[in-house]
């Protein structure tokens, strides 16, 4: 069965929530009915037919092509299937989705992953700020899932997380994991200042030493530790693309903190690279 591929005829003028284009809501529904859901367009509606083209028939396999970042709410609680969006989408990607795979080949904008509780997010590309992090009034952002960035990540990447695995391939802005309640961050690139500020418990992981540490974080000098060692060979075996956590050995400066809450997180600072 041939994938159902949405293709944007033009660029939007407004923001577009597409949060109803997910396999949840469109299983069991024919092409036509498809064709004519309505979406929300500014402050307005519209239906599907007048900004895609639509074709193919397998709602758990959705491609969008020719996406822009005025696209909004993609995959916003998906709980099955496979998306991969070929362009830019805006904010809210992956909005509460709790099963599959979301894929985006472009850029991504704010609030990716926001209360996300399981599943997979793929941006092959840059995020803006608050991936993985709870809306203002959220007790917390993500509980769970994978979220992996190859490129940059904006500020406050996990704020507030409290479980799940957030990967940053290039850059990551400030306040890296402020607040975490729990789960892993790991950056292998710079990051801004401040990271884990306020964190209760979870663990930051970082193969640059970052621009600032705040001083209510204890250093407890460098530690080989094998729960590295156990994550980054779990890590490589999910795929060809995490072969490069092979690089990385179990040795690291660890940081605990941050001391101003409970001092019961962590900031580990990589300082083996494996040769092989």
């Amino acid at each position: 069965m041939s994938a159902l591929i949405f293709t944007l005829k033009t660029q939007p003028k407004f923001t577009l929530d597409v949060s109803p284009l997910v396999a949840d809501k469109l299983e069991g529904n024919t092409l036509t009915k498809i064709k004519d859901i309505n979406l929300v367009y500014g402050k307005e509606s519209i239906k599907v037919k007048e900004l895609f083209n639509v074709k193919g028939r397998d709602t758990d396999q959705i491609i969008i092509e020719k996406s822009c970042d005025k696209l909004i709410h993609v995959g916003q609680g998906m709980t099955k299937g496979t998306i991969e969006v070929k362009g830019n989408v805006g904010d809210f990607l992956g909005q509460g989705m709790k099963n599959g795979i979301l894929t985006v080949n472009g850029n991504a904008g704010s609030w990716a992953g926001n209360n996300m509780a399981g599943g997979r997010i793929n941006i092959n590309g840059d995020a803006a700020d608050y991936v993985g992090s709870g809306l203002p009034g959220d007790s917390f952002g993500m509980t769970n899932g994978l979220i992996n960035i190859t490129g940059n990540a904006g500020d406050r990447v996990g704020d507030r997380m409290r479980r799940g695995i957030i990967i940053i391939q290039g850059k990551s802005g400030n306040y890296c994991g402020s607040r975490i309640h729990a789960g892993t961050i790991i950056a292998l690139d710079k990051v801004g200042k401040h990271p884990g500020e306020g964190m209760r418990r979870g663990t930051i992981v970082l193969a640059k030493r970052p621009a600032h540490i705040s001083a209510t974080f204890k250093s407890c000098g460098n530690l080989k530790m094998q729960f590295l060692r156990l994550l980054f060979t779990q890590l490589a075996g999910m795929d060809a693309e995490f072969s490069l956590f092979n690089r990385y050995g179990p040795e690291a400066h660890r940081f605990s903190g941050d001391l101003a809450r409970n001092g019961k997180g962590e900031i580990l600072i990589l300082q083996t690279i494996n040769r092989r």
